[in-house]
């Protein structure tokens, strides 16, 4: 992560009046109490980007999750998986501020996530990241980190830990 910023577990006394994403429904979770219930009723955990004034400028949640080997693999790289679900960690949602789009700091939060879920996966075992892109684009992106579509569901999409492991942190 960029000096500028340091990632924080979510916390409300950091800032998030000015935080506004392109996405308004990632400003709205951020924003409007559906962080706080997703952490109540443990479905995620939430970490803030945040500025040198303590000021939210991005964000990521990470969440325990299982996939169907069927959905993922095909024949015999499906039957390497013992058990008909395959534990993985979820990177559900991803934001930065608008305004710094454009400078790469999206790329290096999505990196930050993947080097989190890597070291959690030592503790509570995970065979890979997964997402869901909203649209081709941002699938196109995720691919250019590696990230490797689902069989048949291509804005679902999953990156082993042990590529993730091998990535350069920002």
């Amino acid at each position: 992560m960029t000096a500028a910023f340091r990632i924080v577990p979510f916390s409300p006394n950091y800032d998030t009046s000015a935080f506004e994403s392109l996405d308004e429904h990632l400003t709205a979770y951020l924003k409007e109490g559906r962080l706080q219930r997703d952490l109540k009723m443990g479905q995620a955990a939430v970490f803030l980007m945040v500025d040198e004034a303590d000021r939210v400028q991005g964000y990521y949640t990470l969440a325990s999750a299982s996939v169907g080997r069927q959905e993922v693999f095909s024949g015999t790289q499906a039957r390497k998986f013992p058990y008909p679900q395959v534990a993985v960690t979820l990177l559900g949602r991803v934001a930065i501020h608008r305004d710094l789009r454009g400078q790469g700091i999206g790329t290096d939060l999505i990196l930050y996530a993947l080097h989190q879920a890597a070291q959690a996966s030592q503790t509570v075992a995970s065979y890979a990241v997964i997402l869901d892109a909203k649209n081709e684009k941002v699938a196109a992106l995720y691919a250019s980190l590696g990230f490797i579509p689902f069989r048949d569901q291509p804005l679902k999409l999953f990156l082993p830990m042990d590529t993730i492991r091998q990535l350069q942190l920002p």
